[in-house]
């Protein structure tokens, strides 16, 4: 969803997202938020999504990882993929690698896993059966006030961070940096109830994905989201349906 201030610059929405459901039922997510001062960012942030989904599909088409480093394993391909495709597209253009640059946060909801990766400041919070909320992996943030961690980065994969657990959540949210003021409580991370709790009912009584998916667009859109934050912002919501 386009922030306000992009909307007064005439900037893009250079937000990125997507989400697969493979047919043995796992669920894939990919966010990326493109650098405000990259000049392609909005590009950099398809490109990473698309490649970084396509990497886990691939990945799991050959099998589930039994393991936790199987996982990781997984998740890791998933970002050098992305990695990779920034580099094709910055020669095709014959552009610098910088100007496509993005953050990147993927999960993998599987019916016995949870793995999550990320470089940047995204987030990803699960819930449990109980209505347990859990950051599964923080947003990072640089030494420096407003620095943040990209993909284009020299050495971006040893920025990567992957939680991967053999709990399956009942929800799970990933959202952009955008809504992390509405969503977790500063300066610890801890996820806000009051924001989640809504959207999880919301999502469970969902019965048209499409409608469902207008309806978040139009609470995103709302004054009383861009009120509290000007930046463009994503938020992917995915519930465990009865079985």
């Amino acid at each position: 969803m386009q922030g306000t201030s992009h909307q007064e610059k005439g900037v893009p929405c250079q937000d990125a997202h997507s989400y697969r459901v493979l047919p043995g039922g796992e669920l894939l997510i990919a966010v990326a938020d493109g650098a405000g001062s990259a000049e392609r960012a909005e590009a950099g942030a398809n490109e990473a999504v698309a490649q970084a989904l396509a990497a886990l599909a691939a990945g799991l088409a050959q099998g589930a990882p039994a393991d936790e480093a199987g996982w990781r394993q997984l998740i890791a391909s998933a970002f050098q993929a992305g990695r990779a495709g920034l580099e094709r597209l910055a020669g095709a253009e014959e552009a610098p690698l910088r100007a496509f640059a993005t953050t990147l946060t993927c999960a993998v909801a599987t019916a016995g896993w949870l793995a999550v990766g990320q470089i940047g400041d995204g987030a990803a919070v699960a819930v449990d059966a109980t209505g347990e909320l859990h950051l599964v992996v923080q947003p990072q943030r640089g030494e420096y006030a407003n620095e943040a961690y990209f993909l284009t980065m020299l050495d971006a994969l040893d920025y990567l961070v992957v939680c991967a657990e053999p709990r399956p959540p009942a929800g799970l949210a990933v959202l952009s940096d955008g809504l992390l003021r509405l969503a977790l409580k500063l300066p610890g991370y801890e996820p806000h109830p009051p924001f989640f709790r809504p959207l999880w009912e919301f999502a469970a009584e969902a019965e048209d994905e499409r409608r469902a998916a207008e309806q978040l667009a139009a609470f995103l859109a709302s004054g009383r989201v861009c009120s509290r934050t000007d930046d463009d912002k994503t938020l992917v919501l995915a519930v465990r349906g009865e079985t």
